[in-house]
């Protein structure tokens, strides 16, 4: 098995340690399957793509025959190459496709949850976590960052925290290249904003007893474990000690986010004058600059104005705020935008479709 973690009572979601899937977590060892290198890209490298569903469900099928009672199992999936950084609206929908086939797969085999691991694209884990929510699968993110809380695409962790809890992940996380410190700081700076549980992986058998308990004490209530051997004073190290994470407790999360920025927002929000979607919006997002307003106001009319703005949504200094008419090019724009948007309450549109599509892709409504 490549990885264990422990998931404490404390990050359950009801008294009684069940989850909205129905599981038992309390104090819980969850094993995942070894499925971490089977991807399509790499299979294809090998003439072997075709072979792809029967080598995952031999991996996770295995993993499941060996389970001991009370563990749950999960999934490792890893990013796909074929896809791009400057994806189109139809390679998400590819990519949505495709992780839904995976889960899908995962689950009738016997999987209880997905890890997301090693993906750099916000986009990417957006399209994940769409998928399992259709499926109907908890789903954990982990980030790989550096001292600065950002991944190698310059990805900010407490913008993708924002982004993919309001979208419905279930758990997210970060392993630190730069240390067990350095970890124990940035999970203190994201934990005010986090309404789901927070993960810290790495290879604790190389941590000190006081490095993990720090971990605890700035946030973590998912431990994943990197060790070959995993030392069992780890677990008994985190069993000694209560998370702090609460669901109940009142969160900072009132924020729009681009991939590489979040916004805290006011109480007032002021809307700049609408821009039309054109293919110079790229420079009027990044010349908005009115001390009068906090954020810019994006008007559109159809569902290629929905994919102009995901395409140059990152140029954006303020939070973005979306109006339209039409309930496609709303859910077109929600859908793809890498982020957290604003969408404008005076859009021409029934209220019960708003606030329902606001809710799904969890954008704030204002």
């Amino acid at each position: 098995m490549d990885f264990s973690f422990l998931l404490p009572l404390t990050a359950a979601e009801a008294d009684d340690g069940s989850d909205p899937y129905g599981r038992k977590y309390h104090n819980t060892n969850i094993i995942l399957a070894p499925t971490e290198n089977i991807t399509h890209s790499k299979l294809e490298e090998n003439g072997k793509d075709d072979e792809f569903s029967t080598i995952m469900k031999a991996a996770v099928e295995s993993a499941a025959e060996k389970l001991p009672d009370n563990v749950i199992l999960g999934v490792v999936l890893s990013p796909e190459t074929k896809f791009s950084e400057k994806h189109s609206c139809g390679e998400f929908e590819e990519a949505v496709f495709d992780y839904l086939e995976k889960i899908t797969l995962v689950k009738d085999c016997g999987a209880d949850l997905i890890l997301l691991k090693n993906h750099s694209h916000l986009w990417q884990m957006r399209a994940a976590v769409i998928a399992a929510k259709q499926a109907a699968v908890p789903i954990m993110i982990v980030m790989t960052v550096d001292d600065e809380g950002e991944n190698e695409l310059g990805i900010d962790c407490t913008a993708a925290l924002i982004t993919l809890q309001s979208l419905g992940a279930d758990a997210f996380g970060i392993s630190c290249t730069d240390g067990a410190e350095e970890q124990s700081e940035l999970l203190h700076d994201i934990f005010p904003h986090a309404e789901i549980p927070l993960i810290a992986m790495g290879n604790f058998s190389e941590y000190s007893s006081k490095q993990v308990k720090s971990l605890i004490y700035n946030g973590a209530a998912v431990f994943i474990d990197t060790s070959e051997i995993p030392a069992a004073w780890v677990y008994n190290e985190i069993k000694k000690h209560e998370s702090i994470f609460d669901k109940s407790s009142e969160k900072d999360s009132y924020a729009a986010a681009v991939e590489c920025e979040v916004f805290f927002l006011p109480d007032n929000i002021e809307l700049s004058e609408p821009i039309e979607c054109d293919y110079g919006m790229s420079d009027d997002l990044i010349d908005m600059d009115d001390e009068n307003i906090n954020s810019v106001c994006i008007r559109l009319n159809s569902s290629d104005d929905a994919a102009l703005l995901a395409e140059n949504a990152a140029m954006s200094r303020l939070p973005v705020t979306v109006h339209t008419n039409d309930t496609n090019t709303l859910e077109a724009a929600l859908r793809y935008f890498t982020g957290r948007l604003i969408v404008d309450s005076r859009c021409e549109i029934d209220t019960e479709d708003l606030h329902s599509l606001t809710e799904q892709y969890g954008a704030i409504l204002y």
